[in-house]
């Protein structure tokens, strides 16, 4: 399904109100509702326009010290499990990441520049996509934990929301194909992270 900009838009409306419900309301769903993973309950489908996204799969960032500091997932026409069957489903894509910690936006930015730089070491990394790069990154500020981040990815780009609100729009498919490739290559954080993003076992 292809969107266009107002219609990526409106779909990131409904996508906001479905998040809202389904995954910050978790403490109130039951357990067949969706995917209980490090305390976050992730809905087993999302409407984005006149498509049902299903959740591929949930990877958690643990950090060094055993703290979980954020969870993640990924939403996709049809789950797969292999990382080039991944970012060769069809668009839309949604990444949700909820953190679980209070982070700084040294930290943020901190973990983004470690994949960014990993990402960019196994492939080109362009002057289009590092523009798009540098355009997400002056959008990465401090997160309470509880806070949600959502990435829409769509044909015509990539549309970033941070609580509730779209705070960019970066007209670059290609920076959206970059991104997933992040969460299920080898420029993901940790293997468990990717695997669990891929809905693999560890």
């Amino acid at each position: 399904m292809v969107l266009s900009r107002s219609g990526a838009r409106r779909a990131f409306l409904f996508l906001t109100v479905s998040l809202t419900c389904g995954v910050l309301a978790a403490p109130l769903a039951r357990a067949d509702e969706g995917r209980k993973v490090a305390g976050v309950v992730f809905p087993e489908t999302l409407p984005v326009g006149g498509t049902v996204l299903k959740l591929n799969g949930v990877g958690v960032r643990v950090f060094f010290h055993l703290v979980n500091g954020y969870a993640t997932g990924l939403y996709v026409v049809t789950p797969v499990h292999g990382a080039e069957a991944v970012m060769n489903e069809p668009n839309p894509k949604v990444i949700y990441t909820q953190f679980l910690h209070d982070a700084s936006e040294h930290r943020i930015k901190e973990e983004f520049d470690s994949i960014h730089a990993r990402y960019c070491k196994v492939n080109a990394c362009g002057g289009k996509n590092e523009e798009a790069y540098a355009t997400f990154m002056a959008h990465q500020t401090a997160a309470v934990g509880g806070t949600s981040q959502t990435i829409l990815i769509t044909d015509q780009g990539v549309s970033v929301q941070r609580g509730g609100k779209e705070i960019v729009h970066i007209d670059n498919p290609d920076f959206g194909k970059a991104l997933v490739a992040s969460l299920v290559g080898p420029a993901a954080p940790t293997e468990s992270y990717r695997n669990g993003i891929l809905g693999v076992e560890d």
